[in-house]
């Protein structure tokens, strides 16, 4: 009889570990292109990744700090944004940053600015500027000395002026409303790599209804339905930035 209360405690224990656990799952991500969209030296988002299989998927990069290659492949962790929580950021930026509320605004900032690069017309100044209101997020500095290195004030007063997009970011964010983004982070040897010393760059992908994201969902409500069920920037050579 104890010993069947105690296998009973770990399925338990087990169950509710998968049921709260952030989702982060092994992806295999190969960088095919940058587009054709260049701007102050750098390809600015999005790229094209064959991620899991899928070719021709579109990825925005939030990583200023560290450099993707073309034809690249690595493994990737797949964290789904509606598993994130202020204690529990398991991304590079999580990994530089530390795990807490303000960690997971960036998080929110980034994602709700992705959408908004994949809403412009490929190549036009609107796309730009919020690839760089991307990477400014998480690296404003790295992101505003490269602007006024170039000289390039209009990107610039784009993405950092009292009218421009990180002015205008909303003040609060709800994470359903990003429940179809993923954020892919570079593994590396003993877990999640730093956002500086990644040996590729973060990039997020926003899934199309019905695609991977809400899989990992799906996954989820199964094993909590389970639980219920018991119980009753370089253009030629690399894409990334300095």
């Amino acid at each position: 009889m104890t010993t069947n209360r105690t296998i009973r405690i770990f399925l338990w224990v087990g169950i509710a570990a998968l049921c709260l656990a952030p989702w982060a799952l092994a992806q295999s991500v190969t960088l095919t292109s940058a587009g054709n969209n260049v701007a102050d030296g750098v390809y600015v988002s999005p790229y094209y990744a064959t991620v899991n299989g899928v070719p021709n998927t579109p990825i925005v990069c939030d990583d200023f700090a560290d450099e993707s290659y073309l034809n690249a492949s690595w493994s990737a962790s797949s964290t789904s944004f509606s598993s994130l929580s202020a204690s529990n950021i398991p991304t590079a930026w999580g990994a530089e940053l530390g795990a807490s509320a303000a960690t997971l605004k960036l998080y929110e900032e980034a994602a709700w600015l992705t959408l908004g690069v994949l809403r412009q017309a490929a190549g036009s100044p609107g796309q730009i500027n919020y690839s760089f209101a991307v990477w400014a997020v998480f690296d404003p500095s790295g992101v505003a000395s490269w602007l006024l290195a170039y000289g390039d004030t209009t990107t610039y007063n784009a993405v950092f002026g009292l009218g421009g997009l990180l002015a205008g970011l909303p003040t609060s964010f709800s994470l359903s409303e990003f429940s179809n983004v993923l954020i892919l982070t570079p593994e590396v040897a003993g877990g999640t790599c730093t956002a500086g010393s990644c040996p590729e760059q973060e990039f997020i992908e926003v899934v199309p209804e019905g695609g991977a994201a809400l899989g990992y969902l799906f996954l989820a409500g199964l094993c909590c339905s389970g639980a219920i069920l018991m119980r009753s920037r370089r253009p030629l050579s690399n894409i990334g930035a300095a």
